[in-house]
């Protein structure tokens, strides 16, 4: 592929860590830990904010754990709410009140830990109408405990203040199969099985509203069943892994459990195989995101895009938190 054919994205909204690369390289530079002014979502429209960008359980203020915002006409929809996701809407103005649905690819706790947090906020706050938490098995017993964790404040503030109970404000939806999830006058949302060992549901999702149709890959082995999901999107938000970084992290962690890599190299894909499956579904931008590892300084923007752009030729966005696209 000519590099004059290739236009790769790297800069994040409000972030001094990004370069717009047209061809050629420019060294980015290591993103700070926030905004360095508040992110502006347009009042009408449909718009990615990509709150967490990296895979983990690792700590790293300058990234927060998986978490992206889709927002339509103000409306807020989350895909995951990893460690993390609370402290980032806060910096970008929303509300936990203000969404509308929630959607857990999978219940690793980098793409469930806020869960908890951001539904009893929510409900402080003051839920308009209610919250439609979409997940796979078993996200009932999860959502249970999590208002379980919040039991005693939950009580207290109800006697107190004579506020209604959480429950009416929350309705859970266990998803076992691909299709149809939910559906409101702004978004229909669908999900396709995503392959991440050793769970045995993983969810991938598509968000179509009037003007853009994003994909979510979640987390996941290369598959074929979220290029589908994917075919003809304006954007997939796909996972990306960088296998020598993750031999260089593991190399400095001599704590890890002795079967880390293989566990992480069989539930991931590729930066290049994400390249491949963007190709293969004919989108129109791919972001990179869930970076493995996202904390390793030598695994620079240039490489995450070089390698997604060995299989695809169309814009590639390396995400950053906080990057409104």
């Amino acid at each position: 592929m000519a590099p004059q054919r290739r236009t790769i994205l790297t800069a994040a909204l409000g972030l001094a860590g990004g370069a717009l690369l047209a061809g050629g390289a420019a060294r980015a530079q290591p993103a700070p830990a926030g905004p360095a002014e508040p992110v502006r979502v347009p009042a009408t429209g449909t718009h990615l904010l990509l709150l967490g960008t990296m895979a983990g359980p690792v700590l790293d203020p300058r990234r927060m754990m998986a978490s992206q915002a889709v927002i339509v006409d103000g409306a807020v929809y989350l895909v995951d709410c990893g460690y993390g996701t609370i402290l980032r809407m806060v910096e970008a103005g929303l509300r936990p009140a203000d969404v509308k649905a929630i959607f857990v690819t999978h219940h690793h706790s980098d793409h469930n830990a806020d869960y908890a947090n951001l539904v009893h906020l929510a409900w402080i706050q003051g839920i308009g109408d209610r919250i439609v938490s979409v997940g796979p098995p078993p996200f009932r017993a999860i959502h249970d405990a999590a208002l379980a964790f919040h039991h005693e404040d939950i009580r207290i503030r109800i006697e107190g203040t004579g506020r209604k109970p959480i429950d009416g404000y929350l309705d859970v939806r266990e998803v076992t199969e691909a299709g149809p999830v939910y559906e409101d006058d702004k978004v229909r949302v669908t999900a396709a099985l995503a392959a991440h060992p050793p769970f045995s549901t993983a969810l991938g999702f598509r968000f179509e509203t009037p003007d853009r149709t994003i994909v979510f890959s979640g987390d996941t082995a290369a598959s074929d069943d979220i290029a589908t999901l994917a075919e003809g999107a304006d954007v997939l938000v796909h996972e990306a892994m960088y296998v020598p970084g993750i031999d260089a992290m593991l190399a400095k962690r001599p704590y890890v459990p002795p079967k880390l890599r293989d566990f992480l190299v069989d539930g991931h894909t590729t930066a290049e195989d994400a390249g491949r499956i963007a190709a293969q579904a004919g989108v129109g931008t791919l972001v990179l995101t869930h970076l493995l590892p996202g904390d390793q300084p030598e695994v620079t923007d240039e490489v995450w895009a070089a390698e997604a752009a060995k299989q695809f030729d169309g814009r590639i966005v390396v995400g950053h938190d906080l990057l409104l696209l």
